[in-house]
């Protein structure tokens, strides 16, 4: 799920930051569930990929509510959108946190927020954020597989 929070900076600039929200914590069991339907067992290789990529999908019930909670907020609106297949070699959202290097300060925890009632964790992340280090995830994980 992606939404769009408009802010103004500390110079009065308007702007528009698009963010990714998933879920970090989404049970093992349930996104196993989720990619087994889909034909995805743990002995594929890339388990953890996959299952970062579930991770950044909800059920159709917590995306109404989410959706609902998001565009309550001020300057923030969101949409739901169909999720895709998994693919193999994508990075979910969810996973750029768990990198060693990650600055913890750079993932926006929305359960911490005064007034948060869904019944699942949800944290965002910036969309610039996440490309950024999915590309260097990639790049890392390319070197050292060509050893």
């Amino acid at each position: 799920m992606r939404a769009e929070i408009r802010y103004h900076s500390r110079r009065g600039k308007s702007g528009v930051m698009q963010v990714i929200i998933y879920q970090p914590r989404m049970p093992e069991e349930e996104c196993a569930e989720i990619l087994a339907a889909v034909g995805i067992t743990p002995e594929v290789k890339g388990w953890t990929r996959f299952v970062s990529q579930t991770k950044d999908t909800y059920s159709r019930d917590q995306a109404e509510v989410l959706v609902a909670y998001l565009n309550s907020r001020q300057a923030t609106s969101a949409h739901m959108r169909e999720a895709g297949l998994p693919l193999p070699g994508i990075v979910g959202a969810s996973a750029i946190p768990t990198l060693p290097s990650f600055r913890d300060g750079i993932v926006y925890r929305l359960y911490t927020e005064r007034g948060y009632n869904l019944a699942f964790d949800v944290e965002a992340i910036n969309v610039k954020t996440y490309l950024y280090m999915t590309r260097l995830f990639n790049e890392f994980e390319s070197a050292l597989d060509g050893e």
